[in-house]
């Protein structure tokens, strides 16, 4: 569930988790609808704040408590928690040691993993400036960019290799493997510490 440009405390988590709520029905292949049965709706939780929220000098005092009580309520009702660390915007390339800081923190402080998309992208621009992770806008994500961040959610849940995954989004195979690299490469470094 999103809602742009939101902070974390912005979302009432407890509500997602209700009965006839989130995942209440779906409609199938032959536009039938379908009512799912009651019982446990998700396995994990994966929440980010907003890309500054953590590290910005107005708000970053919250992030503590907002992230613990959200954690609290996906733990509450049976699911993991899981932290998407955020990347700094391709024209404030400092924010990404501050982001990496905060997440880390909370996921320690709150037995969360923690998913190092952030890390991931300034990896990957380390190695190829030229990549292209970034919409015009320097702060959210182009294809590559958002590629890139789904083969690290896969990494760091899964812990296996997206290296040579077949699904390249319509990018290029070997951009697409040298993102799958750095995502692979990215956590294994991260859980190793």
């Amino acid at each position: 569930v999103t809602i742009s440009g939101s902070g974390i405390e912005w979302h009432d988590l407890a509500s997602y988790f209700r009965p006839d709520g989130l995942r209440k029905f779906t409609i199938n292949g032959d536009n039938e609808l379908v009512f799912r049965k009651p019982g446990k709706l998700f396995d994990a939780v994966i929440m980010m704040d907003c890309s500054q929220c953590p590290i910005h000098p107005q708000l970053k005092d919250d992030f503590p408590a907002y992230i613990k009580k959200q954690i609290d309520t996906v733990v509450s009702n049976g699911a993991r928690p899981i932290l998407f660390m955020s990347w700094a915007y391709e024209d404030k390339p400092e924010m990404m040691a501050q982001l990496a800081e905060q997440y880390t923190i909370a996921g320690n402080a709150n037995d969360a993993l923690v998913i190092p998309a952030g890390i991931a992208f300034a990896r990957a621009i380390a190695t190829r400036p030229d990549i292209g992770l970034y919409q015009q806008d320097k702060r959210h994500p182009s294809m590559r960019g958002t590629y890139l961040a789904a083969c690290t959610v896969y990494a760091a849940t899964t812990r296996m290799s997206p290296v040579g995954l077949a699904y390249t989004a319509g990018i290029d195979p070997a951009i697409a493997r040298f993102l799958q690299t750095i995502a692979w490469e990215t956590v294994q470094v991260f859980y190793a510490r």
